[in-house]
């Protein structure tokens, strides 16, 4: 397998290879390069380059703040204008994956 099947095989298979519902608009991920923020770098290595793959039409943010202290969080807006907050502060990055596609795969609401 060459190295480019590889990656695409990657990228269609494991954890966040998934469709998002419909009315999810925007995804954010914001964390500091310092402290508590492990999970999240991790998640935006690992895990978000499968869900960014596997839903084009969503828009995806990353903020990597300079200061220390700021907690790391992914926020998820919705069409309708809800937003849900999934604070990584301290959490693995697959811990964080399953919170988020749990708020936004077809079985939540």
């Amino acid at each position: 397998m060459s190295r480019i099947q590889t990656v695409v095989s990657d990228l269609r298979n494991g954890l966040g290879a998934v469709k998002l519902r419909p009315d999810v608009k925007k995804v954010t991920l914001m964390f500091s390069r310092k402290s508590d923020n492990a999970g999240a770098r991790y998640f935006l290595r690992e895990n978000m380059p499968r869900i960014q793959y596997n839903n084009p039409a969503i828009e995806f943010e990353v903020k990597k703040v300079k200061e220390p202290g700021v907690s790391p969080e992914l926020t998820v807006e919705f069409a309708n204008n809800d937003i849900k907050k999934i604070p990584c502060s301290r959490i693995q990055s697959s811990d964080i994956c399953k919170q988020f596609l749990s708020a936004t795969t077809e079985g939540s609401a």
